[in-house]
């Protein structure tokens, strides 16, 4: 696991301006944990799936196997530790990461061998606000996108690639599907055999020279195999805009359903799995698991602006690598075909696989697409190539 970045990140968010306290923000969560939200049929299939692991820990086995089973759909599952925790976040965020609260986390996961100084760990509650990475798009917008260690790069390069390109193309034809994908496989291929996060080998990427040599290898079909996406976990993507209209555009993950499935005890604190999604145990690779260093992951979210820099729409989504993916091609949705929010959110979607993600590479090569395109249309995909699943 990597140390927890969301509480830092909140209290950060939080100090730009808040209105409210967050002991006044945070009271619907502790009263969401102290009574139980119910159970959904979504959430009991990731019990059962996941049953096995879960019961691996006492804590995280109470909580979401009561009696031992699999909760019913409807029912309530309490967490009063993890409330007791969130009050007292709200009160000191900080404490997360330094105090009483900090030295038992570091001292419960020495415990259990993870290797923690508890320097790293009072580290990440600095949190320094980072500018957000630009890229252009569909007649003088801006895409505003999430900087390393997230992959929001991704989606300028394919939005670079592809700007000016799709609009006079039929709408999820097959042209524009084998287009979506080609920028994706190009984008995937970089992350994987060059970035990290502690470099910015990413922006070689954008440069026009670069653009107009991998625009080349689209036309040529030269594209490279065996990157990119799996949807699967636990990421939860929201936005927000308020009276005065700003607008918040979040996302926030554990990596993998249940994250590591480990419980600090006593704090209802379920433990990510980012470094183990996210980095890889490839000597010499630059994103490599390195002390210090933060891996790459999937998480990326945008907001974009017109030629006048007001506020056009925001958006996200969960899905691991299928995110960069989706988001370009809601993007696309919105500007070169100006459809309307809901109908964007609607349209069926296809990703490139297998991913990033250290569990996958490696896979069969699949372009993974929603029936809902169409036989025809999927067939015409097929005949350029792909691998259509």
């Amino acid at each position: 696991m990597a140390v927890p970045g969301a509480p830092a990140a909140l209290a950060a968010l939080h100090a730009e301006g808040a209105s409210r306290e967050l002991s006044h923000l945070w009271a619907g969560a502790v009263r969401a944990a102290e009574r139980g939200l119910p159970c959904t049929a979504k959430t009991r299939g990731d019990i059962v799936e996941t049953a096995a692991a879960l019961k691996g820990d006492a804590e995280a086995a109470g909580v979401l196997l009561p009696g031992g089973e699999a909760p019913a759909v409807g029912q309530r599952l309490p967490q009063p530790a993890l409330a007791r925790t969130l009050r007292e976040l709200a009160a000191d965020p900080g404490g997360f990461y330094t105090g009483a609260f900090a030295e038992r986390a570091v001292a419960e996961l020495r415990a259990m061998g993870a290797p923690f100084s508890g320097e790293e760990w009072a580290l990440c509650g600095e949190v320094t606000p980072q500018p957000a990475i630009t890229g252009s798009y569909g007649g003088g917008r801006t895409i505003h996108q999430t900087p390393l260690p997230t992959p929001g790069w991704m989606v300028l390069h394919q939005a670079a690639l592809l700007n000016g390109r799709l609009g006079d193309l039929p709408w999820l034809g097959d042209e524009a599907i084998h287009l979506f994908a080609a920028a994706a496989r190009l984008s995937f291929a970089d992350r994987v055999e060059r970035c990290s996060s502690d470099t910015e080998v990413w922006r070689e990427a954008l440069t026009a020279e670069s653009l107009a040599e991998q625009w080349a290898r689209i036309s040529s079909g030269d594209l490279p195999r065996g990157y990119a996406g799996a949807a699967d976990g636990d990421t939860t993507y929201l936005t927000a805009v308020d009276a005065e209209g700003r607008a918040v555009s979040l996302i926030h993950s554990l990596a993998f359903t249940f994250g590591s499935k480990t419980t600090l005890p006593g704090t209802g604190v379920l433990l990510n799995n980012r470094l183990g999604r996210g980095a890889y145990l490839i000597e010499g690779h630059p994103n490599a698991v390195q002390p210090r260093r933060r891996p790459l992951h999937t998480l990326n979210a945008w907001l974009v602006t017109d030629e006048a820099d007001r506020l056009e729409h925001v958006g996200g989504t969960p899905g691991g690598d299928g995110q960069v993916q989706w988001n370009t091609q809601l993007l696309s949705h919105l500007i070169d075909h100006g459809l309307d929010p809901q109908a964007a959110v609607d349209a069926p979607r296809f990703t490139i696989h297998p991913g990033s993600d250290a569990d996958v590479l490696g896979q069969p090569d699949e372009l993974r697409a929603e029936s809902r395109l169409g036989a025809e249309t999927l067939a015409a995909v097929r005949g350029r190539g792909h691998e259509v699943r």
